[in-house]
């Protein structure tokens, strides 16, 4: 698993054990697609990665020019790769790493008045995350 493009292109990303079951990395092909879509929108924006697992969708965007991002999963595996691939790559600053659930997390963001231009939710099961997106306003 590696980032594709941007500054940090090429770099490796450390990924779940195998025997993990909560962890579903995004492909580097899917995360490929999704961000040549994207193009040039996210010069600057602010992305929230919800079920953050690795960290891949959020540092692939910063690679490629976006301005900062917060990462959501209550799993302490992820986590630590969050920080792992977070610390790694040297965006320690432009991220913000929330270790809860993403409904305890959307309502804390809302609290704050937080915004974002590009919101990713990748859940490990049916969650009702875009009705609680949409409802909180987080998107910008």
């Amino acid at each position: 698993m590696r980032i594709v493009a941007g500054t940090a292109k090429g770099r490796a990303l450390a990924g779940p054990k195998p025997t993990s079951r909560h962890i579903r990395p995004t492909a580097d092909r899917v995360r490929e697609t999704i961000f040549n879509i994207l193009g040039q929108f996210l010069d600057g924006q602010g992305v929230l990665d919800l079920y953050a697992g690795t960290g891949a969708l959020a540092l692939e965007a910063l690679s490629r020019g976006a301005g900062r991002a917060v990462l959501v999963d209550q799993d302490r595996e992820a986590q630590a790769l969050c920080r792992q691939n977070t610390d790694f790559l040297g965006f320690g600053a432009q991220v913000e790493l929330l270790a809860q659930p993403v409904d305890r997390a959307l309502a804390a963001l809302g609290r704050r008045g937080e915004r974002f231009e590009l919101i990713f939710a990748d859940p490990p099961y049916a969650a009702r995350v875009v009705e609680t997106v949409l409802e909180l306003s987080l998107m910008h």
